[in-house]
């Protein structure tokens, strides 16, 4: 085995950290990415929860205030959790 120069160890030494930290930079870039909606989400969350506790205060249980077009709109976004779970779901399991 040939030993290695000082200068060509720390030369691949750096290459191997620039390496890890451009990962680590992809890394944070993408969780980052995640944030902005994620706040915007958690902020519509709990606006709407304000929202609806304001108008229960006010009004009451929505007893007989809903139709069925009203109850299919409002299980459309279980609906994209469900598929997108499953989705997910498939796309782990290979």
């Amino acid at each position: 085995m040939i030993p290695m120069v000082g200068h060509e160890q720390e030369h691949i030494e750096e290459k191997v950290e620039a390496e890890v930290d451009a990962q680590t930079e992809q890394r944070r870039k993408a969780w980052r990415g995640m944030l902005i909606p994620a706040v915007g989400s958690a902020a519509f969350f709990t606006s709407t929860v304000l929202g609806i506790t304001r108008t229960y205060r006010q009004y009451g249980w929505p007893s007989d205030a809903f139709g069925w077009t009203d109850y299919a709109l409002m299980s459309i976004p279980f609906v994209i959790l469900a598929l997108g779970l499953t989705e997910e779901i498939k796309e782990a399991q290979g």
